[in-house]
């Protein structure tokens, strides 16, 4: 099993020069808990979820501030044919909800999510049935 049969193609991101508000309103609209925050060159550079956004908000007093203020980074990414429970293995111990996945060029391809090893993980108990 590898990450690209579960992963979500094509994830929506935000440039680390946005403001923190849109970031939570991309969040919002999309119900999305994981948001990859890419530069210029659409490289990934960092990671916001919806518990940074809220302590950026208390932090920041809910002025404006770039997502580059709130994000993690660096990114702890995967490659799209890493196996996947090597990805699992690096969620794990790296304590994180996803996985940016992406090319050799760290180009963005998709996100691997819980729900995503949860998928995988019905896709294997459903085999054995």
């Amino acid at each position: 099993m590898l990450v690209n049969h579960y992963m979500t193609a094509s994830p929506v991101t935000i440039s680390m020069s946005e403001d923190y508000s849109t970031a939570f309103d991309i969040m919002q609209t999309r119900d999305l808990h994981h948001l990859p925050v890419v530069n210029d060159n659409g490289d990934v550079v960092g990671i916001v979820t919806r518990r940074d956004l809220q302590l950026g908000a208390r932090f920041f007093h809910e002025a404006p501030t770039e997502i580059s203020e709130v994000m993690h980074a660096p990114v702890v990414t995967i490659a799209a044919d890493a196996n996947l429970a090597a990805a699992a293995e690096r969620m794990v111990a790296d304590r994180i909800g996803c996985l940016p996945v992406v090319d050799g060029n760290h180009k963005l391809t998709g996100m691997l999510t819980e729900t995503d090893l949860f998928r995988a993980l019905q896709d294997l108990l459903a085999k054995q049935v």
